[in-house]
C-alpha cells in the first residue's frame, strides 16, 4: 500500500510547482540588460515569458517581443532619483495588436500589450484600512503592484488614445495608443512632473523609485502579436 504520509508530504511541493512560472529559453541581450540594472519577471501568477530580445544602455532600454497568448514580461529598474523639472521620458512603441479581453478601466482586468510605468514608491493616497486590506487580498491572487503612486503610459484596447484616468486610487493611466495606431510607431515625450501634477493636483514630494517596462498577452486572446518599445530618459542613469 502507498504510504499516506509520503503522499501528503508531496502536496506542498506540488503546490509550489504550480506557483512557479514556466521555464523558457533565455532572452537575447538579457545579460546586457541585467548589467544595466534591469530585473526581469512575469506579470501575474500564471504567465510564461514570451519570445523577446532586449538591449539596455546607461539611459536607454529597448525590447522586441512576440507575445503569444498566456505570455508576459516585466522589466524593472530600481532607482532613487528626485524628480527634476527637466526630466523627460521619451517613449516609442509599436504594437501589431490589442488585447481584446482587456478592460482598460478596471483594476486587475486591464492588460496592456505594452506599457511603461514610473513609480513613486514613497508617495501614497490616503485610503481607509478596509480598502487597503481588500486590495491586499486581491493582489495575493492577481499579483502585487509596486507600492506607491504610479504613472502608466500604455497601449490600450477600447479606451481612446489620449485618455487619462485612474486605474485604482494610486495608479493613473495615460493611453498613448490603441486600435487606430496598430502597426504604427508611436512617439511620446512626457514631462513626468507635469503628468504627476495633472494626475494628483500637486508636485511629487518623494523620488522616482523605479521604472517598469511591461508587455502582456492574456491566455484568452487569439493569436500572437508583435511589439517593440524604446525608452530613453535621464531617469535611467
Amino acid at each position: 500500500m502507498t504510504n499516506r504520509r509520503s503522499i501528503l508530504g508531496c502536496v506542498p511541493i506540488a503546490l509550489l510547482l504550480l506557483l512557479l512560472p514556466a521555464s523558457v529559453s533565455r532572452a537575447g541581450g538579457a545579460d546586457e540588460a541585467r548589467k544595466a540594472g534591469w530585473e526581469e519577471d512575469t506579470p501575474g501568477r500564471w504567465n510564461s515569458l514570451p519570445e523577446r530580445s532586449v538591449d539596455a544602455g546607461a539611459d536607454t532600454f529597448r525590447a522586441e517581443l512576440v507575445l503569444s497568448p498566456g505570455t508576459g514580461v516585466v522589466w524593472e529598474k530600481k532607482i532613487n532619483r528626485p524628480l527634476q523639472p527637466e526630466d523627460i521620458l521619451s517613449i516609442e512603441m509599436v504594437s501589431t495588436g490589442t488585447n481584446r479581453s482587456s478592460r482598460d478601466y478596471v483594476p486587475h482586468a486591464a492588460h496592456f500589450p505594452l506599457s511603461v510605468t514610473v513609480v513613486f514608491g514613497q508617495e501614497s493616497v490616503g485610503l481607509p484600512w478596509k480598502r487597503r486590506t481588500t486590495d491586499f487580498f486581491r493582489e495575493v491572487w492577481h499579483g502585487f503592484s509596486p507600492g506607491g503612486i504610479r504613472l502608466t503610459f500604455a497601449f490600450g484596447n477600447r479606451a481612446p488614445e489620449g485618455s487619462m484616468y485612474r486605474l485604482g486610487e494610486e495608479e493613473t493611466v495615460f493611453l498613448v495608443g490603441g486600435e487606430a495606431e496598430l502597426g504604427k510607431r508611436i512617439t511620446e515625450s512626457r514631462k513626468i512632473k507635469e503628468d504627476f501634477r495633472a494626475a494628483y493636483g500637486r508636485d511629487p514630494k518623494g523620488p522616482v523609485t523605479s521604472i517598469l517596462v511591461s508587455a502582456e498577452r492574456p491566455s484568452g486572446e487569439d493569436g500572437s502579436i508583435e511589439g517593440k518599445i524604446l525608452l530613453t530618459s535621464p531617469l535611467l542613469r
